[in-house]
């Protein structure tokens, strides 16, 4: 099976570094002009299967996807983000302030600590195997699209490789980012990872925005 993970695009929690978890948070303005780039982007790829999970930011991005191929999107909840709990909304240093020796074990084992009311690690790596498992049974010589989110990606790459679950933050996921991966049996081979050439355009247009932005400041601080 070729598996291509695509990362959902921005949020307004993205944006503001906050833990966002299973809280359906829609995408935001950039958001919603990455996930038409990237529908633009892999509009010529070939497809068999899209699925995405069954959170709003990851359907929207998967819908920009999907018009360019004219396929059903399944949704798979095993495909959504790990459950942070009682963290989801807050920073992480808001949550170190309130909760500094429960991070401090969660950041030290992952897989054993969790956020309260949340999931750990390694019940998320169960997730992804089972979701892994259960798309390449129906298709194992097919191209498969999942739009999921960077903390799974990240924990399934270091489920494939066999490595800790806590180097899993070597593995860098931008919003709108693809990676592939292409599985035959027991044997992984990582095609590419955190692609975004797809998305120049829009941080370019992002950086005039800002520096338009901080000249119109300028003229009305001297008028």
């Amino acid at each position: 099976m070729r598996l291509i993970l695509v990362r959902h695009g921005e949020t307004m929690y993205n944006a503001q570094r906050r833990y966002t978890g299973q809280s359906d948070v829609p995408l935001n303005a950039l958001g919603e002009r990455q996930a038409a780039a990237l529908g633009e982007y892999l509009a010529t790829e070939h497809l068999d299967v899209i699925v995405t999970s069954d959170l709003e930011r990851t359907r929207v991005t998967a819908e920009a996807i999907a018009r360019y191929h004219g396929l059903p999107i399944h949704e798979d909840i095993d495909l959504r983000e790990l459950a942070f709990g009682e963290w989801e909304g807050y920073t992480y240093d808001e949550v170190l302030a309130r909760d500094a020796k429960l991070v401090a074990q969660w950041r030290a084992d992952p897989a054993t600590y969790a956020p309260p009311g949340g999931e750990t690690v390694a019940q998320l790596r169960d997730r992804c195997a089972h979701a892994l498992r259960n798309w390449q049974t129906q298709y194992p010589e097919a191209s498969v699209l999942w739009v999921t989110h960077g903390g799974l990606i990240g924990v399934l790459l270091c489920h494939v490789l066999v490595i800790d679950l806590k180097r899993r933050w070597q593995f860098r996921h931008d919003n709108a980012s693809i990676s592939e991966m292409y599985l035959s049996g027991d044997r992984v081979t990582i095609v590419r990872l955190n692609e975004t050439a797809h998305l120049r355009a829009l941080r370019f247009q992002s950086e005039k925005i800002v520096e338009l932005t901080k000249t119109n400041q300028e003229i009305n601080d001297l008028a």
